[in-house]
């Protein structure tokens, strides 16, 4: 299930959705999708491979339509073709790049607690937010290598 979605409009605030009930994050899927399809274009780490099917097959179950195609600029691609470094992380282009905000580190307690311990949702939250805004970073210090863009 989707815990938590954050989305973080060029250098400006995030918005977060997160559940409100274990099991069920039709609310959160459906609202993610929804401010991503008013984008005219988005940029992601790893979301090509990981997040939109990840979302769409959440959409999937709960019946919902799955987020249309909209331009779409990953990182992680981007930096994979035209760098060479031992890992590709997030994180590691963070530290390499000596970007202000680097990735949170979270316990799997917070995240294997989350049901007990309803305060673990604002370090969730927190860690989001922070890899959305480790993403503007490392888009901003990178983006004079991106090529093209695709759907």
């Amino acid at each position: 299930a989707a815990l938590v979605v954050s989305i973080k409009p060029y250098h400006r605030p995030s918005t977060s959705f997160s559940i409100k009930q274990l099991g069920n994050d039709q609310k959160v899927v459906r609202e993610a999708r929804d401010a991503l399809e008013s984008f005219g274009c988005i940029v992601s780490y790893y979301g090509k491979g990981f997040d939109i099917p990840f979302l769409n097959t959440r959409l999937l179950k709960w019946g919902h339509k799955p987020v249309e195609p909209i331009p779409h600029i990953d990182m992680f691609y981007v930096l994979k073709y035209h760098t060479k470094m031992s890992r590709k992380s997030l994180a590691q282009f963070a530290g390499f790049l000596d970007l202000d905000d680097k990735k949170l580190g979270v316990s799997p307690n917070v995240w294997s607690e989350i049901g007990f311990k309803p305060s673990h949702m604002k370090t969730l939250i927190k860690r989001c937010e922070g890899d959305c805004l480790t993403l503007e970073q490392l888009y901003d210090k990178t983006k004079h290598i991106i090529k093209d863009i695709k759907r």
